[in-house]
């Protein structure tokens, strides 16, 4: 299996050509700010995804990638947190089955446990008043 590492450097570098090329191109002007939008929107996607089951990692380090064709900041964090990962990832498989699993549990739950708290207290604020028939059905008010 390929290292994050691995999968983010061969995306990236298949980006940061495509990147070059363009700023070469006739409208060259408009690739920073277009790679700026697209790098901090697949970031934000990335993040959203994270708890889903999927590519979420993946898909923040890629907008961390595209963000670094542009940003110094984003080139360093992006090399911090691939390594980061890969090291948690290396020691999270060499844990037992049941320490794996029972973690992995642990964070779905906290992961709903917040998920609920923030669109609570959202909801309460009066941010998500479309749900005020559903906290009825379900007796959260009366």
């Amino acid at each position: 299996m390929a290292s994050m590492r691995q999968m983010v450097s061969y995306r990236v570098d298949r980006l940061a050509h495509t990147h070059t090329n363009a700023k070469d191109g006739r409208y060259g002007y408009l690739v920073r700010p277009l790679t700026l939008i697209l790098g901090w929107s697949v970031l934000i996607i990335g993040l959203i995804t994270i708890p889903l089951p999927g590519q979420g990692w993946l898909t923040t380090f890629i907008g961390v990638g595209i963000l670094s064709l542009e940003q110094e900041w984003a080139r360093s964090l992006l090399g911090y947190g691939v390594r980061l990962y890969d090291r948690f990832h290396f020691w999270f498989n060499r844990q037992p089955q049941l320490f794996r699993i029972l973690a992995t549990t642990a964070l779905i739950v906290l992961i709903w446990v917040v998920f609920f708290g923030v669109t609570w207290g959202a909801w309460r604020m009066g941010n998500l008043d479309f749900l005020t028939p559903y906290a009825h059905r379900i007796g959260l008010v009366r």
